[in-house]
């Protein structure tokens, strides 16, 4: 690295999911590499401020976007995001910001006019679906480049932001190599009260409905043994929030699942929950990467993974994971049997998937954000 950054990730401090994990893995690799960081929360507390201080991250509290709960509130454009203006713009001046870098909507549309007030190069990290919104656009318009952390995802976007936009999949921590499965898997039955013999399927993510989790409720209706005889048991970890997949709870209690299918909410640390599972599935539709199917084989799980997600461009059918389209729920039954009663295949696909974690080393990413940032860098000072 020829220069280094003084970099603002901004966040909203009562939202979490894989793509705030994701960018907090990347804070961290660019600090690692010489640039200076600084986590800016919208709030106090939450789930971002202990990741960040976990990772040793420095945080700047600013005052909160609203007083409803994050999660409450819709995904558009709210008079409170222009209001943020004053003390984003302090943050910047006072932190002596050359980059904001922004992972989502709502820090997007929070920061655009403040980066531009305060000569701050704007990075619009896009990990969303994209809509039609004024707002969105006008941060797109106004970011030095965007980042999109699929094909899939690029390619929703508008012709004009592909022209400045580059493709980077999602960075990840190698897995705690202390972690042994067999402990884990001990150690989460007896907290779910499970038989210790069982067969666990997991979901891991916030229980939206885009996530699809009721389809894990569909496959425990279906599938109750192994073909060794094992009692199957599923678990979804995530948080509850809106639009919630309210289908999840009717079907658990429509087949009568409620001591089967348990729903522990955020559950920490969520490395021991995957390692405890047989198989983990990500049956979201319109999911712009799936950061879950690469966490859950990295720790030596097997992964049935939708179709419909950009994971799809690093995970192939057969090979190192089984895709499903997201609606056909029978593929869905087939794909877990298939992995829970072949476990020799199964573990196959696991070891074919080894070498992606080269690839998508935390190290390599920052250096290639790293090189973003020098050129715009570059550009800049041409201007």
């Amino acid at each position: 690295m020829t220069a280094s950054f003084t970099i603002g990730f901004p966040y909203v401090a009562d939202r979490f999911g894989g793509s705030t994990a994701s960018s907090l893995v990347l804070a961290q690799a660019l600090r690692e590499a010489g640039h200076r960081v600084h986590i800016l929360t919208h709030g106090t507390g939450g789930r971002v401020t202990e990741e960040a201080a976990t990772l040793g991250l420095p945080v700047t509290r600013l005052p909160p976007l609203s007083g409803t709960p994050s999660y409450a509130r819709p995904d558009r454009f709210r008079l409170e995001q222009l209001l943020a203006f004053r003390h984003a713009r302090g943050a910047i001046a006072g932190l002596g910001l050359d980059i904001v870098h922004a992972n989502d909507i709502t820090t997007l549309r929070c920061w655009t006019a403040p980066s531009l007030a305060g000569r701050a190069a704007l990075i619009a990290h896009w990990r969303s679906n994209y809509s039609d919104s004024w707002s969105v656009k006008t941060g797109l318009r106004i970011a030095a480049r965007v980042i999109a952390i699929s094909r899939y995802s690029l390619d929703q976007l508008p012709a004009w932001v592909r022209e400045k936009a580059v493709v980077e999949y999602n960075a990840f921590l190698p897995p705690n190599t202390g972690i042994e499965r067999h402990v884990a898997m001990t150690a989460v039955r007896r907290t779910l009260n499970i038989p210790p013999d069982a067969a666990l399927v997991g979901a891991f993510g916030n229980l939206v409905a885009r996530k699809r989790t009721h389809i894990l409720a569909d496959i425990l209706r279906d599938v109750s043994h192994t073909a060794d005889g094992r009692p199957v048991f599923g678990v979804a970890c995530g948080a509850r929030a809106e639009p919630y997949d309210v289908e999840l709870d009717r079907k658990i209690a429509e087949y009568g699942l409620e001591g089967r299918l348990a729903r522990p909410g955020f559950v920490r640390p969520v490395e021991n929950w995957m390692a405890a599972c047989d198989v983990v599935l990500a049956p979201a539709i319109r999911e712009p990467f799936g950061r879950t199917a690469i966490e859950a084989l990295a720790l030596g799980v097997p992964v049935a993974v939708s179709s419909d997600a950009g994971v799809c461009e690093l995970i192939r059918d057969g090979k190192t994971g089984l895709l499903c389209d997201p609606h056909d729920i029978p593929a869905w039954i087939v794909a877990t049997r298939r992995l829970l009663n072949d476990r020799d295949a199964a573990q196959a696909m696991v070891r074919s998937a080894a070498q992606m974690a080269m690839r998508l080393a935390p190290e390599r990413h920052a250096a290639r954000i790293s090189a973003i940032y020098e050129d715009i860098g570059r550009v800049g000072r041409a201007a």
